[in-house]
């Protein structure tokens, strides 16, 4: 047998809490199934593949889907299968002998790969599920049989499922009885937070590791493709900027890899990102004109499909007022929360014509509007602030404090009801509300900040009596450092600067 080779990659950094949660796993003796599932580039592949390095690996990866001759699902799926095929005979030095079976069904391809799992200490690895079974719930079905006759027997045995859909990845795994008991062997992986940026970065400050982790998100591949610019900013433009770069090219790769054909997918996203917010029916009619309201847009369902799917994504997130007591309100909002979508459709989208057309190539940085940029940095802040709300309970000392965190909003309803916008605030069991100012050291601090909050504040107690009487406090989440802050520490009961986001002490390592 000649087994899946991985080399043990010096720069792999983090992913300490997973990579203990494989260990407790792997410690039973018990045959596992592990499903781990996230967007695209966000470094499933590397945790995987590093951590099982030294066992033997039987690896087998999903094609794209075939989408040019647009074949049949069971062509589609014969294609697959075969691919499959084709890389056990590379594995086992049987390729002449497989080379010419042609088979049709999953089933088959399981009984011919038995043989080699069945009493061996082996990593059974299916990557990208979703191209694997093109959608189709196939896969799973006909494995159900060989895992409860045989494989689950195996005590060394381990198989690990991967998908950069998430949708589809937890349906399937959670809606099929033979697997639905081993859910806590189900791995979300996100992208890395700040201090696992700053480790990868670590050659870069703090306040370019931040401007990577606003504009990157802390995805693995976007990091790697940046670290070693002169600058953050550099490497983005680099890589933005000239024909046909990194970043320019690789919005559609994370829609096709991540989710189906539905075109609404991306237009939903390109919406919120030129927008700060919406409901529901303001991007309903953005992307669907024409459309009646109840009309299926979504080939499972309704328009609420799509938008579940891009949140479980971390594409887009909902969040609603605090003070509201169901989900469903019609006060619920969405915004875009994928950091490098927001920076592709704000930057890059709007010049790929003068891209390609080789207008940035002398100077990439020229394709970047400083100004824009530092504005949507601004909300780029805010959107990681809410993002990161519990590491700043941490830093404010009452992290196990029980609360609700979010953005608090309202709109006017009566002619004396204004309508106004905290953008984070804290509501604790104990009867105290923090609420947050978030600034960005690219803008200044507004001389009638402290006025504007406490307008705020008052309007808060005034149109919500429930919390009237609780103790309100202020907080300052700045990039600027600690001696301009300084001038504000009489007004706020808590200011965060450089030092406490980049302490790891207030991070879950």
């Amino acid at each position: 047998m000649k087994y899946y080779q991985v080399e043990k990659n010096p720069h792999f950094v983090g992913r300490n809490y997973w990579w203990k949660h494989l260990q407790e796993i792997d410690s039973k003796n018990e045959a596992s199934i592990i499903v781990i599932y996230g967007r695209r580039r966000v470094g499933k592949t590397e945790l995987i593949e590093q951590f099982f390095r030294n066992r033997k690996i039987l690896k087998f990866e999903g094609l794209q889907p075939n989408r040019k001759g647009k074949l049949s699902p069971q062509k589609e799926k014969k294609r697959q299968i075969n691919e499959c095929l084709r890389r056990l005979g590379k594995y086992t030095k049987k390729e002449t002998e497989y080379k010419y079976l042609q088979i049709d069904e999953w089933s088959a391809f399981f009984e011919i790969l038995l043989q080699y799992v069945l009493n061996n200490d082996v990593i059974l690895y299916f990557e990208e599920l979703q191209w694997l079974t093109n959608y189709q719930d196939s896969f799973l079905s006909e494995l159900k049989p060989f895992w409860d006759d045989d494989l689950r027997k195996n005590p060394k045995l381990r198989i690990v499922i991967s998908g950069s859909a998430p949708s589809f990845i937890v349906g399937q795994f959670m809606s099929n009885s033979a697997f639905y008991n081993r859910s806590e062997n189900l791995i979300h992986l996100k992208p890395l937070n700040l201090i696992e940026i700053n480790a990868f970065l670590s050659q870069k400050g703090p306040r370019e590791v931040l401007l990577a982790a606003l504009t990157t998100g802390g995805v693995c591949e976007y990091l790697k493709q940046i670290k070693d610019a002169p600058s953050i900013f550099t490497g983005l433009c680099k890589k933005s900027f000239e024909p046909y770069s990194f970043f320019s090219i690789e919005c559609d790769k994370v829609f096709v890899s991540s989710l189906s054909e539905n075109r609404h997918y991306r237009k939903i996203v390109e919406f919120l990102s030129k927008n700060k917010y919406a409901d529901r029916n303001e991007i309903y009619k953005a992307v669907v004109p024409g459309k009646k309201k109840n009309e299926k847009v979504a080939p499972g369902g309704s328009f609420t499909v799509l938008l579940d799917d891009l949140e479980r994504l971390g594409f887009i997130s909902k969040y609603f007022p605090l003070t509201c007591t169901s989900d469903n309100s019609l006060l619920v909002r969405y915004c875009i929360d994928d950091e490098y979508l927001q920076f592709y459709f704000k930057f890059i989208k709007p010049k790929v014509r003068q891209i390609n057309a080789e207008k940035f190539i002398h100077n990439p940085l020229s394709g970047m509007n400083n100004r824009s940029f530092s504005i949507s940095m601004g909300f780029a802040f805010e959107r990681w602030c809410r993002k990161n709300e519990i590491f700043l309970a941490r830093m404010m000392n009452f992290g196990n404090v029980e609360y609700k965190a979010g953005a608090f909003f309202n709109r006017s309803t009566t002619s004396n009801m204004p309508g106004f916008q905290i953008d984070l605030m804290y509501i604790r069991k104990d009867h105290r509300i923090i609420v947050c100012e978030i600034k960005y050291h690219d803008v200044n601090i507004r001389s009638n900040l402290e006025k504007e909050i406490t307008q705020k504040i008052e309007l808060f107690r005034e149109y919500n009596e429930k919390y009237k009487n609780y103790t309100f406090e202020k907080a300052l989440i700045t990039t600027e450092g600690l001696n301009e802050a300084q001038s504000r520490r009489d007004f706020f009961d808590y200011v965060i600067t450089y030092d406490h986001l980049f302490d790891k002490a207030n991070y879950f390592m």
